[in-house]
This record gives structure tokens, sequence and C-alpha cells, in this order.
């Protein structure tokens, strides 16, 4: 394989792992399951924005031209964009 798609995978498999947390379940299984955005802030440290909403440069939660314009900065990795 490539070393430039190795480094690619590499890269998208750390942002899967830095997005998710395992959590036991009821039965006592783990799950993995994303992180879910506190406070209307999101991004790498905080995690997705509730469904719905848009994650701006700033990492804040919205729904705003601000918080979902693709030109203005917004992440479609922690939420929706426009």
């Amino acid at each position: 394989m490539k070393p430039a798609v190795t480094a690619i995978l590499l890269l998208l498999t750390f942002s899967a792992i830095i997005s998710t947390e395992a959590r036991p379940n009821r039965d006592g299984a783990w799950k993995a399951v994303f992180r879910q955005a506190e406070e209307n802030q999101c991004g790498p440290e905080y995690g997705s924005c509730a469904p719905g909403l848009c994650c701006s440069l700033y990492n804040e939660c919205g729904t705003s031209v601000a918080h979902c314009n693709v030109s203005l900065g917004c992440k479609n990795k922690w939420g929706q964009c426009h």
C-alpha cells in the first residue's frame, strides 16, 4: 500500500477513535457511542452538536448562517452544514 494511502487511513481511524467513547449498556455489554457536545459546544474536545444543529468555526452549536455556512467555517464532522 502506498504511504499516502496508509497515512490517510490512519488519520481516518484516529478521527473515528477520538470522536467515540465506550459505555456499558443495561445488559453489561460495552457499546461504542459518539460523544455529544454539552452546553452548545462542539469539535474535537466536545463532540458533535445535537441533531439539526451546525458546528461553527468557533466550536459553537447553532442554526444561524454563521454556524451552518461551509464557507464561514462550519465543521461538518461535528454538525450539520449547508
